[in-house]
């Protein structure tokens, strides 16, 4: 969960902002309540639900872009269900920017202010960083706490403690490929570290005979095996179309392989692909 407590403390001081509030939505979710609120005066935002569609809130989940009202309370362009709790706190612009996962809203930071005055570029600014810091902090948590079980359930299988059903390891799979794709993004080292951990208990190299694939070609291959184009294999890893073409190349002379089909085979049997 994002550390709500320091950024809002940060956002706050560094934004002029009279109360920062908000809250996380569990995935693809109409709805989010209120958990976090700084510079309040009364308790009536602390767990209000948040519905798509209703008010600025609502606004910014339905169409996953940031919003601000100059006055809240008579703005004509949202609807008015939290009118109670916005007039209790006397708020009057206010804000709201989205916390995005993967193209899904999974909440939003509010900053707002007593008064008529429209935020400064420099307070929006901080609330989008804060918003998209969130966004970033809830896929690496997911990511790593939903591969480690799905590596975890590969580590059984490959003990043969369990069968692997082709659906279940088709799951394996997609998953490797996201988390390596997820793990390009990443630069905090601990988190890299765990990620790294992840990924190489979803794959074993296990044949000497053919030559180790560079990371670049492991990435390409796993998103074949996806089912991906070159192109989209290219929009996901931000390569061109030539450079997406030269890894395949590499990784199919290294495998001993006349085509992508048979290179994906190919790295799975040597263990380079789960």
């Amino acid at each position: 969960m994002p550390l709500f407590g320091s950024s809002f403390h940060a956002l706050r001081d560094r934004s002029g902002l009279d109360i920062v509030f908000g809250g996380i939505a569990r995935p693809r979710a109409n709805h989010f309540a209120i958990s976090h609120t700084l510079g309040g005066r009364t308790d009536r935002l602390n767990g209000l639900v948040i519905r798509t569609g209703h008010g600025l809130g609502g606004l910014v989940m339905a169409s996953a872009r940031a919003a601000t009202v100059r006055d809240y309370l008579s703005d004509g362009h949202i609807t008015h269900a939290y009118d109670a709790a916005v007039a209790a706190e006397r708020m009057r612009t206010v804000s709201a920017f989205p916390v995005i996962v993967k193209g899904d809203v999974r909440g939003v930071i509010y900053g707002a202010t007593r008064d008529a005055a429209m935020l400064t570029p420099e307070a929006s600014a901080a609330m989008k960083r804060v918003a998209d810091g969130f966004g970033y902090d809830l896929a690496v948590e997911e990511a790593l706490a939903q591969r480690a079980e799905v590596a975890d359930a590969a580590a059984r299988m490959r003990s043969g403690e369990h069968p692997a059903p082709d659906r279940e390891w088709e799951d394996v799979r997609v998953a490797f490929a996201e988390l390596r794709e997820l793990a390009q993004d990443v630069e905090d080292a601990g988190i890299r570290a765990r990620l790294d951990a992840i990924l190489q208990r979803m794959a074993h190299p296990r044949s000497a005979e053919v030559a180790p694939l560079s990371a670049r070609e492991v990435d390409v291959l796993a998103l074949v095996a996806m089912g991906c184009g070159n192109a989209e294999i290219g929009t996901r890893l931000n390569l061109g179309a030539e450079t997406v073409k030269s890894y395949l190349r590499t990784a199919s002379r290294k495998l001993g392989a006349a085509n992508r089909v048979e290179a994906v085979r190919l790295a799975r049997a040597a263990g380079q692909l789960p």
